[in-house]
């Protein structure tokens, strides 16, 4: 298949400390292959990735950390060559070939560390003449790109014979340093505007572009009493964290933390995403919703030949978690197939992928995986919601920004599809002069009596180039409205980077809640927004919903409301069979048995769950007592399948019940064959044994 792919200050004071620092002592415990990439990456590493990969376990996590790792640096994703890679092992090389001093390694001087960060120099020249010491001027450009000077040097010297080449920092080390002899009374350390004046000039004297680096390495830099700038500090700092600039470390703290939910291998391919996240009451459910927007930041594609077709696959994975619980977890597949014509004009600028699930009152953690099969890309999102419903507290739920809602009804539930009103949201909130921006609200009053109402600002937050602009909007709350949706339009907006708050108050202004949304409107007129993909739950399944809701009660302790629940779902479909089991096993552990064999009888005709029917139906009986009815149904069971240590088990217990000793240790030997470390079963055999003489 054919791929294609769319793709020194106190400051520098600090950043030297927390340099040693990262190191630790953890790493002295990595093999020799290990220190070695360390030292190779040590002025690109980020402290966040270097901690992690001081936590990863084995050989396998660390190998799979570090094709992440430069996968990260990568400038042309999804190529075989990785030109950062090349390029940062050449410097590497270089260095240690050409720098090393006296046994130290080239990578560890001053000279070696500006090497590796900034590359060869525009311009190279060595000074070594009478009444200075051995100097070398690199020159480099910059750019406000970097954060640095269109042009500026780096400069060593050498403050003794016996010593390699040192860093200057003009205002750090001052430019008598540079001088081998000082001038007559003139101090090493001069204070006054004589004593650099005087040495500016002797350094001239000797060496005119020696002089002009003596005070600032930054090129027509206007002196101030010919003292030396302090600006080359702060340009120094810059440098050293140049090649950790714009590395979202993100990656790394999910590398650490999904490694055991995915395969390792796949998580080398990790892309960044933009992601929205919104909590929704839907009234006629009764439930809280998560609402989710996931962007890739590339989509990746498949050319399929023989169908001459377009290709991606994404997997979505939610996982809830209440502290170490998962809650909730379950995967959702999204097949694309697309033409040439729809690759270029629907899919050029990406796709969002959008999802929903209800969740229960609470705090978790909430981890999102997006997968696409084509070049096993994997993204992460992580974030912790709170739902909270506060019955007699007016709440603001968080409002969506939209270029786009309309009033589509669909036959079903899916995504960001609130009451009939369909709403278009983009996670990257950029849009267009020409986009008719929409910004969508849900006000839960509950129980709360009095008149509110919501005030909307809209605000232009200023800058060169920006025409200030404010709105303010006030819409009334319907009193007869327990929750209440809505949608308010902004119109087309100038260009600029705005703020909308929100403000949910009474009569008296007492402010309930309030939200803040940040935006931003383009110079462009048009913007073009990613493709929505989502899928439609049927209503004749919205008993799901129920049943999600019923585990996550059952799963934080909350038994009563969890049966609620179950009932609820099983009132809109009794013949669901993972809704039947599920509910059935729970009631058994409530010990309400009369209701679990009630709930079991929904399983009776289905020829593919005959097993689990008189399984569930002979430990119901077995637990109310019926000993030879129970017998009965787990004989059948054993029939189906003879290999269930939980049937054999209650079989057995069944026949010591009724004193058929010789039969129930025929079936419990038959489990301890199957499971050998069932330390209960195995003492009650060996009572067996001595009561009937074997």
């Amino acid at each position: 298949m054919k791929r294609f792919y769319y793709l020194i200050s106190l400051s520098l004071f600090l950043g030297v400390i927390t340099q040693l620092l990262i190191a630790g002592t953890n790493a002295k415990e990595l093999s020799s292959k290990y220190k070695k990439w360390l030292d190779v990456v040590s002025y690109i590493i980020t402290p966040t990735e270097k901690e992690v990969f001081l936590k990863l376990r084995n050989n396998r996590e660390r190998d799979a950390f570090i094709n992440l790792f430069w996968n990260m640096r990568d400038p042309s994703k999804g190529t075989p060559q990785n030109e950062f890679k090349e390029e940062h092992l050449r410097r590497f090389q270089y260095v240690n070939q050409y720098f090393k001093y006296e046994g130290k390694p080239g990578w560890k001087t001053e000279r070696g560390r500006i090497y590796i960060i900034l590359g060869p120099p525009v311009s190279r020249n060595e000074i070594n003449v009478n009444g200075l010491r051995p100097m070398e001027i690199w020159e480099y450009y910059g750019g406000p790109q970097k954060g640095l000077p269109p042009v500026f040097r780096i400069v060593f010297y050498k403050p003794s014979p016996g010593e390699d080449y040192r860093l200057y920092i003009p205002a750090v080390d001052g430019p008598a340093t540079l001088l081998t002899t000082p001038i007559g009374e003139v101090a090493l350390n001069p204070i006054s505007f004589t004593d650099y004046y005087e040495i500016y000039c002797k350094i001239q004297e000797i060496e005119p572009e020696a002089a002009e680096v003596a005070l600032s390495l930054i090129p027509g830099e206007a002196f101030k009493d010919f003292r030396p700038s302090l600006r080359d500090a702060n340009l120094i700092s810059k440098i050293y964290e140049l090649p950790k600039k714009g590395i979202n470390v993100t990656y790394a703290k999910n590398f650490l933390n999904y490694k055991g939910i995915v395969e390792v291998n796949v998580t080398t391919n990790y892309i960044d995403n933009k992601s929205e996240l919104y909590i929704l009451k839907n009234p006629f459910l009764d439930l809280n919703f998560v609402h989710l927007a996931i962007e890739p930041e590339r989509l990746s594609v498949e050319y399929l030949p023989e169908k001459d077709q377009y290709y991606c696959h994404f997997k979505l994975t939610i996982n809830l978690r209440k502290k170490d619980h998962i809650i909730l977890q379950y995967d959702k597949d999204f097949p694309l197939y697309f033409t040439k014509e729809e690759l270029k004009s629907n899919m050029n600028q990406g796709l969002i992928i959008t999802d929903f699930f209800p969740v229960i009152e609470g705090e978790y953690d909430l981890r999102v995986i997006l997968r696409n099969s084509v070049n096993d890309e994997i993204s992460f999102l992580e974030k912790t919601i709170k739902i909270m419903d506060k019955e007699n507290f007016p709440t603001l739920y968080e409002p969506i920004l939209s270029y786009s809602i309309s009033s589509n009804p669909i036959s079903g539930y899916s995504p960001f599809n609130i009451l009939g009103y369909n709403i278009k949201t983009d996670p990257k909130q950029i849009f267009g002069l020409n986009d008719s921006i929409n910004v969508f609200f849900c006000v839960r009053k509950a129980s709360y009596g009095q008149k509110t109402h919501l005030v909307i600002e809209v605000e232009n937050q200023g800058g060169r180039a920006q025409k200030p602009y404010f709105k303010r909007y006030f819409l009334l709350v319907p009193s007869n409205k327990k929750l209440w949706f809505t949608s308010q339009n902004l119109g087309n907006l100038p260009y600029g980077n705005y703020i909308l708050r929100a403000k949910l108050k009474n009569e008296e202004d007492v402010i309930f809640d309030a939200k803040e949304i940040h935006f931003q409107v383009s110079t462009f007129p048009n913007v073009p927004h990613p493709p929505i993909i989502s899928k439609i739950l049927k209503s004749k399944d919205r008993f799901i919903f129920f049943f999600i809701i019923a585990t996550q009660y059952q799963k934080t302790g909350q038994f009563s409301k969890a049966e609620h629940y179950y009932e609820k779902a099983l009132a809109l479909n009794n013949s669901y069979s993972p809704l039947i089991k599920m509910y059935a096993n729970f009631l058994l552990q409530r010990k309400k048995y009369d209701k679990a064999l009630a709930v079991i009888e929904n399983l009776k005709n289905k020829e593919k769950e005959a097993f689990t029917y008189y399984s569930l139906k002979g430990r119901a009986l077995y637990y109310k007592k019926n000993y030879y009815s129970a017998i009965d149904s787990l004989f059948k069971a054993n029939e189906i399948y003879d290999s269930d240590i939980v049937v054999l088990n209650t079989l057995g217990l069944a026949f010591l019940k009724i004193g058929e000793k010789e039969e129930a240790f025929k079936v419990l030997s038959a489990s301890l064959k199957i499971n050998k470390n069932q330390k209960n079963i195995e003492n009650i055999l060996l009572q067996l044994k001595e009561e009937l003489g074997k």
